[in-house]
């Protein structure tokens, strides 16, 4: 099933952003000729009034085609798109991104109500050499403090280690139903970040034994930490385009595609509704954002386009967006090409369908 859920919820993805266009066009009076998930040929759709709603071959996206989008000399009818004022097609093309935020907003705040599994202290293996083992600590400990600090999660524990390179520190540990202090001095390691940041921390030589605990929070908490880990989503999104750009960061192991979409989704659904609403929340935000790059045949091109027509007094020519449009597409099909041969290298994929067969 976890294809199936996957491929279901990247159409709603899409579907709740071609909505946000959708219902502000209509509400602003602008008459919507098609309604479609996907592009190329369609599949099957059906004709409600004077709109068509289809699904097509090509699931990449959707849009919706609206009255009067390519009638850039003739703006006699009221209800078509250019005849209406620039700040009225800006909040059309805005709403799309805009609703991609909000949802990505409300999926994540559910997962801090019904329950978010956090990673609990809890030792799985030791490493040899390493401050840990010589300390004697051992698999299956859990670590309840570090420097009087008390510690409920496996994120706390790493801070706290992080932060002590080169001095001793005591852990306050639970083994087999006794307490007790253990004095471990984290040893000076140099790392690089996913983002290509060289960092100095301290490091024990242990890894999580895998340990989750559910935690709840009430509603006016949860939206807190949904702000609080939204803001945080798009720093650490906005930092790795920077390090992309700057060369800092590979694009081979900083960016998926469809595919990888496909495949983190499967096996998210596969650990339960809150790792899967958390990552849809994620992939929400991502979507959000990179609709709003100013790249013409994205929802930032369409803002840019109305932007430049703002300060210029009249429209950039149609022909110039329709050939930038055109360029973009290509472009960008390209890099989807890309990333997806990328995804299938990375993910092992060809060899997991060809254990199917073994």
């Amino acid at each position: 099933m976890g294809p199936l859920i996957a491929i279901l919820l990247l159409g709603f993805l899409v579907f709740v952003h071609e909505a946000g266009h959708f219902l502000v066009a209509r509400w602003s009076g602008v008459r919507i000729l098609r309604f479609s998930l996907g592009f190329g040929p369609k599949i099957f759709g059906w004709k409600r009034g004077e709109t068509e709603y289809c699904v097509s071959w090509i699931p990449l996206g959707g849009y919706v085609k609206m009255a009067g989008e390519q009638r850039a000399e003739q703006r006699q009818q009221p209800w078509e798109y250019l005849s209406k004022p620039i700040g009225t097609r800006a909040m059309i093309v805005f709403a799309g991104p805009l609703v991609n935020y909000l949802t990505a907003i409300l999926s994540l705040w559910v997962v801090f109500m019904v329950g978010y599994p956090e990673l609990l202290p809890i030792v799985g293996q030791v490493a040899k050499d390493m401050p840990a083992q010589t300390a004697g600590l051992q698999e299956g400990d859990r670590i309840r403090a570090i420097g009087g600090r008390p510690i409920r999660t496996w994120e706390e524990m790493t801070e706290l280690i992080h932060a002590a390179p080169g001095r001793a520190v005591t852990f306050q540990i639970s083994r087999e139903g006794t307490v007790r202090d253990i004095e471990i001095t984290p040893k000076l390691k140099g790392l690089t970040d996913p983002f290509g940041r060289q960092q100095r921390v301290g490091l024990i030589g242990i890894s999580p034994s895998g340990a989750f605990e559910s935690r709840r929070v009430g509603p006016v908490a949860a939206f807190g930490r949904t702000i609080e880990q939204q803001n945080e989503w798009l720093a650490q999104t906005m930092f790795a385009l920077w390090s992309l750009v700057t060369g800092k960061l590979s694009m081979r192991e900083s960016m998926t595609g469809p595919i990888g979409i496909l495949y983190l989704t499967s096996e998210a659904a596969s650990m339960g509704l809150a790792p899967l609403l958390s990552l849809m929340s994620l992939f929400s935000l991502s979507l959000a954002l990179f609709n709003l790059f100013p790249i013409p045949i994205l929802d930032g091109g369409h803002l840019f386009f109305l932007a430049l027509e703002k300060l210029r007094g009249t429209p950039v020519s149609l022909n110039v967006q329709e050939r930038a449009a055109q360029v973009s597409f290509v472009l960008l099909m390209t890099l989807v090409l890309v990333i997806c041969v990328n995804d299938v290298n990375r993910f092992g994929l060809v060899d997991k369908v060809l254990g199917w067969f073994k």
